[in-house]
C-alpha cells in the first residue's frame, strides 16, 4: 500500500485512523462497562442463592425462605422462582415466558418479566427435580443500555470532533506555511532574489523555520550577487581593453605597410571580434537573468514576432542552400519583451543553420497547447544525443563535433535565459532525424 503523499491525504488518513480508534475504544468501553455490571449482578445473585440454599434446606423451608426474600426491601428488585420437575411454580414472584438455562445467563425483554429490559439469571438444579431460578435487572431504568450507549457515543464523538477540528487547523497552518515557502521559491526561480518567507511569530516552530529559510536565501542572494558582480566586472573591465585592441588591429590592418602581415592581422581582428561578441553575450545573459526586463513586458502576439523575425533572417539559410519553412502561425497572446523574443528566434535559427549541413530543412512554427504558446524550431540535421543535451545548454558548452564551427557556446544558454525570464521552458527533443527545440511560454490571461 502506497503511503499518502499530499497534505490532504495525510490528514484524511490520520482522521480515519483516529475515527477507527475512537469507535473501537467506545465499543470496548461499552462492552467493559456491561461486563462490569454483569459481574456485580452475578455476585449478588450467587450471594442470594447461597443464603437460600444454606444448610441444605428441604422444600418447605426453601419455599419459606423464598417468601421471606421477596418481602425484604434489599431483595425487592430480585425475582425468585421455584419449580417442580414438571415446571409448575411452587414459590416466587416472577413468571417468565420461558425457562432459563442452567447456570448464569443474560435475559432481556423476551423473558416477559414486567419492568425488565436487560438482566441476568442464575438457575440451580436441586434434588427431586426442583429448579431454583433468580433473576435481577442490570439496568436501573428502562432502556438504560441504549442511553448509556448514546452517552458514550456523544462523549467519544465530541473527542473525535475536537481531534478533527484540531487536525483541520493544523493542516491549514502547515498548508499556509508550505504555500509561503513555495511562493518565495517560485519568486526566486523567476529571478526575484529578494523574495522571502513571511515570519509569523518568531518564537514558534514555523517562525523559526521561516527565519532559517530566509537566512539561507540571504546567503544564496549574497553569493549569486557576488558571482554576478564578478562576471559583470570581468566582462566590463576586459571589454574596454579588448575594444581598444580591436581598434588598433583594425588600424594596423588598414596601413599600407602591413600588407605582408595582412592575413595574420585580419585573423587577429576576427578573433578579437569573436571575443567581444562573447563578452557581449555574457553581459546579455546576466542582464536577462536579473529579471529587471520583466517590468517592460507588454501584451504581444508571439506568432507575429516569430514570423516577422524569421522572415527577416531567411537569407541566412539561403547562403547554405538550406530550406527555411515558416509556419503555421497560430495566434498566441503572451506577456513579454519583443526585442528579447526576437533575439531568441534569431539565436535558434542561427544555431540550426550553423549546425546542419547544406540542403537541410529548418522549420519554424508557433502553436497553442492548452494554456501555453509553443515555438518550435526543428531541423533534419545530425541532432544532439540525449546525454549531450545538458552540455549544449551549459554556458560555453561545445559538443565535440561543433568545436571547429564558429561560436562560443552561449547561444542556447541565452535562449534558455530569455525563456525563463518569460516564465517559460526550453526543451530539446529528437526530431528523428535532427533536433527540435521547443519553447513553451504561458498564454496571457
Amino acid at each position: 500500500m502506497a503511503a499518502p503523499r499530499s497534505l490532504r491525504a495525510i490528514a484524511f488518513a490520520f482522521l480515519t485512523a483516529i475515527a477507527l480508534a475512537t469507535v473501537l475504544t467506545c465499543l470496548a468501553v461499552y462492552l467493559a462497562l456491561l461486563g462490569a455490571i454483569d459481574r456485580q449482578v452475578d455476585r449478588r445473585l450467587r450471594s442470594e442463592a447461597a443464603e437460600l440454599l444454606a444448610d441444605d434446606p428441604d422444600q418447605p423451608l426453601l419455599m419459606h425462605r423464598i417468601t421471606e426474600g421477596t418481602q425484604r426491601r434489599d431483595t425487592g428488585d430480585i425475582g425468585f422462582l421455584l419449580t417442580d420437575r414438571n415446571g409448575r411454580r411452587l414459590a416466587g414472584n416472577i413468571a417468565p415466558a420461558h425457562g432459563f438455562p442452567a447456570g448464569l445467563s443474560t435475559i432481556d425483554e423476551s423473558a416477559g418479566i414486567p419492568g425488565l429490559t436487560r438482566g441476568r439469571a442464575l438457575v440451580h438444579a436441586l434434588p427431586e427435580g426442583l429448579r431454583l431460578a433468580l433473576a435481577a435487572e442490570s439496568e436501573p431504568i428502562d432502556d438504560h443500555d441504549s442511553q448509556r450507549l448514546l452517552i458514550l457515543a456523544l462523549g467519544f464523538g465530541a473527542i473525535l470532533l475536537l481531534v478533527g477540528l484540531g487536525t483541520f487547523a493544523l493542516s491549514l497552518a502547515i498548508r499556509r506555511n508550505i504555500e509561503a515557502v513555495r511562493g518565495a521559491a517560485e519568486a526566486i526561480v523567476d529571478g526575484d532574489l529578494r523574495a522571502r518567507v513571511p515570519v509569523e511569530g518568531t518564537g514558534t516552530a514555523f517562525g523559526r523555520q521561516a527565519q532559517a529559510f530566509n537566512h539561507m536565501l540571504d546567503r544564496i542572494e549574497a553569493l549569486m550577487t557576488s558571482l554576478s558582480q564578478i562576471s559583470n566586472d570581468v566582462a566590463h573591465d576586459l571589454r574596454t581593453p579588448l575594444a581598444r585592441l580591436h581598434g588598433q588591429l583594425a588600424r594596423l590592418a588598414a596601413e599600407p605597410a602591413a600588407d605582408a602581415l595582412r592575413p595574420q592581422a585580419e585573423e587577429a581582428l576576427a578573433q578579437s571580434e569573436e571575443i567581444l561578441a562573447m563578452f557581449a553575450a555574457i553581459l546579455r545573459i546576466t542582464e536577462v537573468e536579473g529579471g529587471d526586463r520583466r517590468a517592460m513586458f507588454r501584451p504581444l502576439d508571439l506568432a507575429g514576432i516569430v514570423a516577422g523575425t524569421a522572415e527577416s533572417i531567411e537569407a541566412l539559410a539561403d547562403e547554405k542552400a538550406q530550406v527555411l519553412q515558416l509556419g503555421p502561425w497560430e495566434p498566441a497572446p503572451i506577456e513579454g519583451d519583443a526585442r528579447l523574443l526576437a533575439q531568441l528566434v534569431v539565436n535558434l535559427v542561427e544555431n540550426a543553420v550553423n549546425h546542419t549541413p547544406g540542403g537541410s530543412t529548418i522549420s519554424v512554427s508557433v502553436a497553442r497547447d492548452r494554456d501555453a504558446a509553443v515555438l518550435t524550431v526543428a531541423d533534419n540535421g545530425p541532432g544532439i544525443a540525449p546525454d549531450e543535451q545538458a552540455l549544449a545548454l551549459r554556458r560555453f558548452g561545445r559538443l565535440e563535433d561543433s568545436r571547429n564551427r564558429p561560436g562560443h557556446g552561449l547561444g542556447l544558454p541565452l535562449v534558455q535565459a530569455i525563456a525563463a525570464l518569460h516564465r517559460g521552458t526550453l526543451e530539446l527533443a529528437d526530431n528523428a532525424p535532427g533536433l527540435a527545440v521547443r519553447i513553451r511560454l504561458p498564454i496571457a490571461q
